[in-house]
């Protein structure tokens, strides 16, 4: 990013513009910081505690610029952007685990959750705008986006602490705490060629040793999509996991609006905020972490949120026209 504004004001130095005459047209490059993060619900406790919340990341966005004057203060401003958008996404707080294979049942366990998520969503946004110059070098300008959706990672880490559970007939199950690497690739997992790597969940008997709890694992690592493989929903007609859509939605659209200067040089900076009014999720994935359906009778129907998540960023840069 350094390059980029070095590289502005190299190009800038000795070009020299005036304001644009009714008529006119100008191209441009711009290049800048991104400081984007979600908006939207988040989930709450049984006692009303915010389990969710989402952090700022700082991403880049480039992008070719194209302004044409309606009047000698007045028009319209045309952007293609290469925009990074995203968040930090985190949910700290009661949750539940099931696990199967162990007994003829699938076996519930409430707990703790802990998740920390880094997403990072590219996107080729085409905003629109149209300007109001305040005077000969500050104008502000605003209007409506539509993006489409390039490419979608996230990387973190999950962790969760099982509450011991009291089975009757003495039998306690107390199971020890344990980790699972998130890498995900929402436009191309699942990965057939990923290694799958498995460890052992672990108890602590009743004489205070700690032993692996029966067959039981969980991957040390998993992919976008591996929560959802056992959804009969998600099977296709030979038996195989079929994903209903990626994660995240091809398309946004939403406004943006802000305010630049621009030097007598052509070289300009500008700060614009940015607001999506899609739902940026699929909503077949968009379960409950806190509980199931009815886990004291076996139901281990996973609760539907159908949330509305939107970008929402700030954008701080540089650029110059000709």
């Amino acid at each position: 990013m350094k390059r980029f504004f070095l590289l502005f004001a190299i190009l800038a130095i000795g070009i020299n513009t005036q304001a644009q005459d009714a008529g006119e047209f100008s191209i441009g490059i711009k290049a800048g910081l991104n400081f984007a993060t979600f908006a939207g619900p988040t989930e709450r406790s049984s006692t009303d505690t915010r389990l969710e919340s989402n952090s700022v990341i700082t991403r880049f966005l480039i992008a070719p610029t194209f302004r044409y004057a309606l009047t000698d203060r007045t028009g319209l401003i045309a952007e293609i952007q290469y925009s990074q958008k995203g968040g930090n996404y985190s949910y700290t707080g009661e949750s539940y685990w099931i696990i199967e294979d162990v007994t003829a049942d699938p076996l519930y366990f409430s707990g703790s959750r802990s998740v920390s998520l880094n997403v990072n969503n590219g996107y080729l946004d085409i905003p629109l705008m149209f300007y109001g110059n305040l005077n000969s070098n500050v104008n502000v300008h605003g209007g409506a986006y539509i993006g489409f959706l390039l490419n979608s990672t996230g990387a973190g880490q999950m962790t969760f602490d099982a509450a011991p559970r009291d089975f009757g007939s003495n039998i306690e199950i107390d199971l020890q705490p344990f980790s699972i690497q998130l890498e995900h690739n929402y436009r191309t997992d699942p990965q057939d060629s990923l290694v799958v790597i498995y460890q052992n969940i672990r108890n602590l008997n009743s004489t205070d040793v700690i032993e692996n709890f029966g067959d039981a694992q969980v991957q040390t690592e998993t992919t976008a999509y591996h929560d959802y493989e056992e959804e009969a929903a998600f099977l296709d007609e030979e038996g195989n996991f079929a994903k209903q859509g990626n994660f995240y939605n091809k398309f946004d659209y939403g406004l943006v609006g802000g305010i630049e200067y621009r030097f007598d040089t052509g070289l300009g900076v500008g700060l614009r905020a940015s607001y999506g009014l899609s739902d940026i999720t699929n909503n077949v994935y968009d379960y409950s972490k806190v509980s199931t359906v009815d886990p004291d009778n076996n139901d281990f129907t996973r609760v539907l949120r159908e949330d509305r998540d939107r970008n929402f960023l700030l954008q701080l840069y540089i650029g110059f026209e000709l």
